[in-house]
């Protein structure tokens, strides 16, 4: 099978020749799309990609009257249906892109090394897209990307997914997936992320090659989930130009919030800030999540609803269930005790259902801990610690909005509307039964029949 490939191949990974790679690329000089300098990079990776055993042509595309080239390499396997792994090789003004993207390259290539000596029951595609810093021109985004989907036609519908390898190769990074949500084109104000089919395999494909992929950040991966839900992050990758258009993709990258890459867009963004174990690490992931994602059946399915957690993904029924279990303890105390505290508690429900319906998972994140907590827990100082999960997800956005990663939110003012009344209603108190031990105290008082009382 191939996943027994990756675990006995996973070693031959070269982060020192990814590094290699990264520093040929940035030895050009900053390559802004469109420029003479990203047509030398396309040659250079054109050339190594042949030399890996793939077919290989340049994809001329022109936006906004700015021309550009993807350089393409198919590994034909057994089925026509297949699988992309993509970077980007052009960079942004004055930086010469050693970490963003020359190293995404390198892993790229020796991804392509690596898997082309493979038995590969489907294709896999590597692209090296031009443009995906287009935001500079002010007119449009991975203008490369979107050019290779479009291009795509009738093909797309054997695309099973895309990897796309991000700013990686710092010593001091920890690679991950960061499944950003983007505009949905199809969706007035909704979002498209990254299935959760897909999240699945390269978190399972990756532990099973040898180096995990977290999700998001080291430290606050399930913190990251709802934020990404709830606040616009500026941030993207090429996975982007393929969510938009209804097909599956995830990118991967060893930058996070709480270890974010300091020379960022930077002209000091050189090939000295990277670490050929940390190009070997990501490229070990790499191998061991398109393997994964290439055994995937095909299928269009959104799934935007998921949460990952020790490294396993649950799917959105399961978060219902873990939703309406808990609501319940409160429910169920809300009918014992009548009256007002049984309306907050059946508004609170509704409210917190509609919310659910919505964005499932900011909302559970939001309220499903003060709701447990409130329906058990028989003082307020327990509510009030379980409100932390919705305080740290304001935390967490207003940082990253301080630090310019956010640039909105997708929740809308009725959706906080709901939400800070859905936790208000949680302090109406339930009540409760008199503990039995004051009850058998006030019974030890009461006169014993026939006897006289004391005057």
């Amino acid at each position: 099978m191939m996943t027994t490939a990756v675990l006995l191949l996973a070693a031959s990974v070269d982060g020192a020749m990814a590094l290699r790679h990264a520093s040929a690329l940035s030895a050009l000089g900053p390559r802004p799309w469109g420029s003479p300098r990203t047509q030398a990079a396309a040659s250079y990776i054109a050339a190594q990609l042949r030399t890996a055993g793939g077919e290989v042509r340049l994809e001329s595309f022109e936006s906004h009257g700015i021309r550009g080239a993807n350089v393409v390499a198919t590994f034909p396997g057994a089925s026509p249906e297949f699988v992309v792994v993509g970077a980007h090789h052009d960079t942004a003004p004055g930086s010469t892109g050693a970490y963003d993207d020359a190293a995404g390259v390198g892993v790229m290539i020796e991804t392509a090394r690596v898997l082309g000596a493979m038995p590969r029951p489907r294709t896999l595609v590597f692209v090296s897209f031009d443009g995906e810093e287009a935001w500079a021109t002010g007119k449009t985004t991975t203008a490369g990307s979107r050019a290779y989907v479009k291009g795509l036609e009738a093909r797309a519908r054997d695309l099973v997914g895309a990897v796309v390898v991000e700013m990686c190769g710092w010593r001091e990074g920890t690679p991950v997936v960061h499944p950003i949500a983007y505009a949905d084109p199809m969706r007035p104000e909704g979002l498209t992320i990254a299935p959760e089919r897909v999240m699945r395999a390269m978190l399972d494909g990756s532990r099973r090659g040898g180096v995990e992929l977290g999700v998001g950040d080291p430290f606050l991966s399930w913190l990251y989930q709802p934020a990404v839900r709830t606040f616009r992050v500026g941030l993207y990758g090429d996975d982007l130009s393929f969510l938009q258009s209804g097909l599956p993709a995830a990118f991967t990258s060893d930058s996070t919030f709480t270890r974010f890459y300091p020379w960022y867009h930077q002209a000091t963004d050189t090939p000295d800030k990277l670490d050929a174990a940390a190009l070997g690490r990501m490229g070990t992931a790499v191998v061991g999540a398109v393997s994964a994602v290439a055994a995937l059946p095909p299928s269009r399915a959104a799934e935007r609803d998921w949460f990952a957690a020790f490294g396993h993904v649950v799917g959105a029924r399961a978060l219902w269930v873990i939703g309406v279990a808990a609501l319940l303890p409160g429910l169920v105390g809300g009918y014992r005790a009548g009256g007002w505290p049984l309306a907050a508690r059946l508004l609170h429900a509704v409210g917190a259902a509609f919310l659910m319906s919505r964005h499932l998972v900011p909302a559970l994140w939001v309220l499903a801990l003060p709701a447990l907590f409130s329906g058990v827990a028989r003082r307020k100082s327990g509510v009030l610690v379980a409100m932390a999960p919705p305080l740290l997800l304001l935390a967490l956005g207003g940082a990253a909005w301080g630090r310019g990663m956010v640039h909105g939110l997708w929740v809308g003012s009725l959706d906080i509307g709901l939400a800070a009344a859905a936790l208000g209603l949680l302090f109406v108190p339930l009540g409760g039964v008199r503990p039995m031990r004051s009850r058998k105290a006030h019974g030890s008082k009461r006169r014993a029949p026939g006897l006289p009382g004391k005057r």
